[in-house]
């Protein structure tokens, strides 16, 4: 029996993290074959190609979209969606997937969905129906629309979706994938490598060995002039708590008021 083609569109790090599993379960099945399209600022250096990371794990690309337009602005996002279009039109055109598989929501996945949706490839949509109230929202809700089938992570978004309009039947509450990365740290919770090696820490290193706060902010795009005073703030407020912190921020210079 010939094997489904499922296209799996990853456009940054965090999304990989999101399907990982997925991915597993698609390659391993007998009844299935695995294409992974990386795209957008999952190639780019200075936002952390994953290439090497995903074929390390055993995992083989099949197309890669060079698709980011410089800029960092509101409207080089629009544009960069624009260059998804036409180029995952392309892919998809070539690869021939019997399954599209768009993730979550970030700006450029609306370009997945779009190029997926007009040329009549079922979609599927992992994490749709959650709410943030910006324009990621926007954007996850379009992908809802656009999708035939949906992978929702809670029961909340699973009734929002179902309120948006789609058939029950087509929607599944099976949890963030990501969960499953977690229960695996959960077996094993021994860290294995040297932290500020692997994620390039600067500065000191303190004494870690009794404890420490993990802190990540994810910028509201809807006030990125804020971004920085917004970031400098969660600076102070977590340095009264006097433990060494591991930060994980966007590209943006929070940390030029000397916070140590």
């Amino acid at each position: 029996m010939k094997k489904r083609k499922i296209c799996v569109v990853i456009t940054a790090r965090p999304s990989y993290s999101r399907i990982k599993t997925v991915l597993s379960a698609i390659q391993q099945s007998e009844l299935l074959e695995l294409q992974i399209v990386l795209a957008g600022a999952a190639l780019l250096e200075r936002y952390g190609n994953i290439e090497n990371i995903i074929e390390r794990d055993g995992f083989t690309v099949s197309k890669k979209i060079f698709m980011v337009l410089e800029g960092e602005n509101r409207t080089s996002m629009a544009k960069t969606t624009g260059l998804g279009i036409l180029e995952l039109s392309d892919a998809f055109y070539n690869l021939s997937p019997d399954v599209v598989v768009v993730i979550a929501d970030r700006y450029e996945t609306i370009s997945v969905s779009i190029a997926a949706a007009y040329q009549n490839i079922p979609l599927a949509h992992i994490q749709g129906g959650e709410i943030t109230g910006n324009i990621d929202e926007k954007v996850r809700h379009a992908n809802t629309k656009l999708a035939d089938i949906h992978f929702v992570s809670n029961e909340a978004a699973y009734n929002r979706v179902i309120k948006l309009g789609e058939d029950p039947a087509y929607v599944f509450n099976t949890g963030c994938p990501s969960i499953d990365l977690i229960a695996e740290a959960i077996k094993e919770p021994v860290i294995d490598f040297d932290i500020y090696e692997k994620y390039s820490g600067v500065g000191h290193q303190p004494d870690i060995s009794q404890g420490y706060v993990v802190v990540m902010q994810h910028p509201v795009t809807n006030e990125v002039e804020n971004a920085r005073k917004q970031i400098t703030e969660t600076l102070y407020a977590v340095k009264e708590l006097g433990r060494p912190v591991l930060w994980f921020w966007p590209n943006i210079d929070a940390g030029a008021d000397g916070i140590s």
